[in-house]
């Protein structure tokens, strides 16, 4: 934020959506307003100021695996954010991204997709997994050699499910489960993941969060700038339909062969985490890059584009969802009317909305 402060009051923050790191943004020096949505949602931001004393410095759009929860980020007088983490699975994500001033992305090999007319290369930021600060998995004994934990669904998880069927085979050891991996994790010699989608997902650092020695396929999106194969976790080849678990099975027995490796790599995964990838680590970062940006700049120059971005881009995709929505789902409604409204430019005085400086 550039020099346009008035008064040293922190500036004020709402979070929409799933919770990710927004409760650690107090700490960063943030008030922050929480509004967690894990259902399907079509609003204003006028609904989602309606309860607020004033309108917040800064609006979170955050990931909740749902479709586009905002039906108006153009026109928002606040500093809009989107927070994209399962852009792997939801391909809007780049195109409704182009309808807010800045953009944080989970997957790092996706940020290019994220370059468009209206968000440029230098208004995204890429925000890795990580775990909640309190996460303090206590030690358990080791009862099971190899371990996943997760969703198993030959629809859903085909590559997944493929694998483990496969594995079960060679490995009639293996534990599959679903619940609360902190308590899971721990009693494992060995975490496996997989990632169906060629997506960094969330399993990895909460494995190494646990303490647990993890095997987890070679994937792009910035792992090997994370963590170090034979330091921090342990690589191997995934095969592109799940069925070959050869190099999976061979990394497998290698670790389980050697106590001293696996004690070795769950120590220094841990530390690792601990380092680098907490909450409070994302919510430092993203107020570092925000502290980069004139916010009074970026929000007149969408309010200047606001038209066009809702032609261009907020009414193909909203008119498109509701034709995809069955009659009387109540998003279709919501989605037509919003993509047939077509707002008039705004022309009010955006510099006195951002009078608060950025928590240093």
């Amino acid at each position: 934020m550039t020099n346009n402060v008035r008064d040293s009051s922190p500036p004020t923050l709402l979070w929409f959506g799933a919770a990710f790191f927004s409760g650690a943004l107090s700490d960063a020096g943030w008030v922050t307003t929480i509004k967690r949505q894990y259902q399907p949602a079509a609003v204003s931001w006028r609904e989602l100021f309606a309860d607020l004393p004033s309108p917040p410095d800064v609006l979170v759009i955050a990931d909740y695996s749902g479709p586009p929860p905002l039906l108006d980020p153009h026109t928002c007088p606040s500093l809009t954010v989107l927070y994209s983490v399962d852009s792997h699975i939801h391909s809007w994500h780049p195109l409704y991204a182009q309808a807010f001033d800045l953009c944080l992305v989970s997957l790092r090999d996706h940020l290019p997709r994220f370059t468009g007319r209206f968000l440029d290369a230098n208004r995204t930021l890429w925000t890795p997994p990580f775990v909640p600060d309190t996460l303090q998995p206590a030690p358990k004994n080791q009862i099971w050699d190899a371990l996943f934990v997760g969703k198993v669904d030959a629809t859903l998880t085909p590559r997944r499910h493929a694998a483990l069927q496969a594995l079960r085979q060679e490995l009639p050891g293996l534990e599959v489960r679903q619940g609360k991996f902190q308590e899971l994790f721990p009693q494992a010699k060995v975490v496996l993941n997989f990632c169906d989608l060629n997506d960094l997902n969330f399993r990895v650092v909460e494995a190494l969060a646990c303490g647990s020695t993890l095997l987890t396929p070679r994937i792009g999106h910035g792992q090997d700038d994370l963590f170090c194969h034979g330091e921090n976790l342990w690589l191997y080849d995934q095969s592109p339909d799940g069925n070959d678990v050869a190099d999976l099975l061979h990394q497998l027995r290698r670790l389980l062969a050697d106590d001293a490796l696996r004690a070795r790599l769950a120590r220094n995964g841990q530390a690792k985490v601990n380092a680098d990838h907490r909450a409070s680590h994302r919510a430092a970062a993203f107020t570092n890059r925000l502290r980069e940006h004139d916010w009074s700049a970026l929000i007149a120059n969408r309010l200047r584009a606001s038209t066009a971005i809702h032609c261009d881009i907020l009414r193909p995709l909203f008119l498109h969802l509701s034709d995809s929505l069955p009659p009387g789902h109540p998003l279709r409604q919501a989605y037509y009317h919003a993509a047939e409204k077509t707002p008039p430019a705004l022309r009010q005085n955006t510099s006195g909305l951002l009078q608060k400086p950025i928590p240093k």
